[in-house]
């Protein structure tokens, strides 16, 4: 570096006695250094540029001739630059700007969060003016923790850390919950559903149900209340019964349907996208008067490094089409009527899957009509909660107390 700082030059020194120059200048103490041997009266070496004048004079005094090739370091470029004002103020602006440019914030990076989205955050942190092209020396570290993790609760702990243009965002997210479990009260747990028991599974409480038994709507799968020979114990019945159930559905469609037909025509509309602003550059964003599919492609700026900018190129093509009648044939009905009724068993069901089933199809003026039976294994029990009056609960026993 202290080279660089002095400036060197590279020269080439010719003469009959090279080892005379070489002397002369190690007792005059002027260093030189990289020395190669060109051939038996030529060699080259390097020299502080400042001690050059005082090197050519011993040379001469050693009947050697040197000649400059090459020069190097700081002052050598100021020199160049004296003489090109253009640049040298191009290369100060350059500076300028770098140091400039180190102060915006251009990238934000989220690291620790789990349940909360990346978006989440940013968006939240816009709204408290930390984002794309902010001046970094106005960020508050503390003031920032504070605000966030009042406008977010999830959150437990917060820090903003800057490095020049990037700021990266460390969380940590607040425990999740467990969801609380009632357990006052009486209760039984009752059936939903008709079905035959296929697993049970006692938390709490009494049954005297097994596998294979056939239940009702409304019938105690497992009781809250046991009755002995001298009292009676209330309880809330906990657990889970699975039984094999037979769901019935109904669905109709007409028997013409609609068909797009693509015309051919299509726009194209480019926008850009600058954080949350929008500036359409070409095209249209609609098809007057008709119908049509839109097609939306987005490409974000990302840098080398994984650093990605926020500003997004959207492009969006618009595919006008028609509309035209088409007659339902029995088998397109019967594929679309039975995946809309397997759809609707699952959507009924709280938990369970379906086994297997059937649909039949039936045309009527109107359309088509279809019936599905599916067999299904869910989830039937359901929580019903006990109101006992005239009665004294001790340690979980009650004693029951009526007219003598």
């Amino acid at each position: 570096m202290l080279k660089k700082l002095r400036g060197t030059v590279e020269i080439e020194v010719t003469g009959a006695s090279a080892a005379l120059c070489l002397n002369r200048w190690t007792t005059a103490d002027l260093p030189f250094w990289g020395l190669q041997r060109r051939s038996e009266l030529v060699f080259r070496c390097r020299v502080y540029e400042n001690q050059l004048d005082e090197i050519s004079r011993e040379a001469a005094r050693a009947w050697c001739e040197l000649r400059v090739l090459r020069r190097f370091g700081l002052p050598s470029l100021l020199r160049r630059l004296r003489r090109r004002p253009v640049l040298a103020v191009g290369m100060l602006l350059a500076v300028l700007l770098a140091w400039l440019l180190q102060n915006f914030v251009w990238f934000l990076r989220v690291e620790g969060n789990e349940r909360l989205s990346e978006q989440e955050i940013l968006n939240a942190l816009a709204e408290e003016g930390v984002c794309f092209g902010t001046w970094g020396p106005t960020l508050d570290s503390t003031y920032l923790k504070h605000r966030m993790l009042y406008r977010m609760p999830a959150l437990r702990w917060l820090a903003v850390n800057r490095e020049g243009g990037v700021v990266t965002v460390l969380v940590a997210e607040r425990e999740q919950e467990e969801p609380h479990l009632e357990t006052d009260g009486v209760a039984h747990i009752v059936a939903t559903r008709p079905g035959i028991i296929r697993e049970i599974s006692v938390i709490n409480g009494f049954t005297e149900l097994k596998p294979g038994d056939t239940v009702q709507p409304g019938d105690i799968l497992i009781s809250g209340i046991a009755e002995w020979t001298t009292h009676v114990q209330a309880t809330r019945a906990m657990g889970e019964v699975y039984a094999d159930t037979l769901r019935l559905t109904e669905t109709v469609c007409p028997a013409l349907a609609w068909e797009k037909n693509y015309t051919g025509r299509t726009e194209t509309c480019v926008t850009w996208i600058i954080q949350r602003k929008r500036r359409k550059i070409s095209g249209n964003s609609s098809i007057f008067g008709t119908s049509c599919d839109r097609m939306i492609e987005m490409k974000t700026w990302t840098l080398p490094g994984g650093y990605t900018l926020p500003v997004t190129v959207e492009t969006v093509t618009l595919l006008e089409y028609t509309l035209e009648p088409v007659s339902l044939s029995p088998e397109q009905a019967e594929a679309l009527l039975g995946g809309e009724s397997l759809r609707l068993t699952m959507e009924q069901m709280v938990a369970g899957r379906v086994q297997n089933g059937s649909t039949t199809i039936k045309m009527t003026q109107d359309g088509f009509h279809c019936r599905g039976a599916w067999n299904c294994v869910e989830l039937i029990s359901k929580t019903l909660l006990v109101e006992l009056f005239g009665e004294d609960e001790v340690n979980g026993e009650t004693d029951q107390r009526g007219a003598d």
